[in-house]
């Protein structure tokens, strides 16, 4: 399994690949991170299942992913002082795409959120340079794509800090304006 150890020793997480049990906590930090401004009392627990259906499917569908040569990963940090709880959660993905419409460059990182206790501590960046990593050196590839929402000044701020460029923009269904960023990682 694939783990990577924090940059100085005073650092205390660890980015690892999921199991199924730090799925819940994920599920909840993705939950409260994308959807705490548009749900309510009602709706927030539903949402949390959904986005627990929804990472269980892909967890299931590649947790095998060595065998069959899936290249997807869901990818957790973990807060060694607390006991290694999950902290923040990501997913980096260059699987074919399957019937999508207007399917996401590959490979792609996705889902990137750190729980609010532990934001403004660098986790987000260590995700996402883990990501990079799997991508340029277990999978051999020269770029790493991501979307993300226009105006999120704090992701705009991290990954155009860590060299991330704009490739594109769009206008999404809900009419939302997305930004394609892409990074080489020769």
């Amino acid at each position: 399994k694939l783990e990577t150890n924090p940059p100085n020793p005073s650092c205390n997480i660890i980015i690892r690949e999921a199991v199924e049990g730090d799925l819940p906590m994920a599920a909840r930090i993705l939950t409260d991170g994308f959807f705490r401004d548009t749900t309510n009392f009602f709706t927030y627990p539903i949402e949390r299942l959904n986005t627990f259906l929804s990472l269980n499917s892909s967890y299931q569908t590649f947790r095998f992913s060595e065998r069959t040569g899936a290249r997807f990963a869901i990818l957790v940090a973990c807060d060694l002082t607390t006991g290694g709880k999950v902290v923040g959660c990501c997913q980096v993905d260059d699987s074919l795409p399957k019937g999508e419409i207007d399917p996401s460059p590959r490979p792609y990182m996705c889902n990137l959120a750190v729980d609010d206790d532990f934001r403004r501590a660098g986790i987000a960046r260590l995700l996402v340079l883990q990501c990079e990593n799997i991508v340029r050196d277990k999978w051999e590839k020269p770029t790493l794509h991501l979307k993300m929402m226009e105006g999120n000044e704090a992701a705009f701020g991290l990954y155009f800090g860590i060299g991330y460029r704009l490739e594109s923009r769009y206008v999404n269904a809900k009419n939302e304006n997305v930004l394609l960023l892409a990074k080489s990682l020769d």
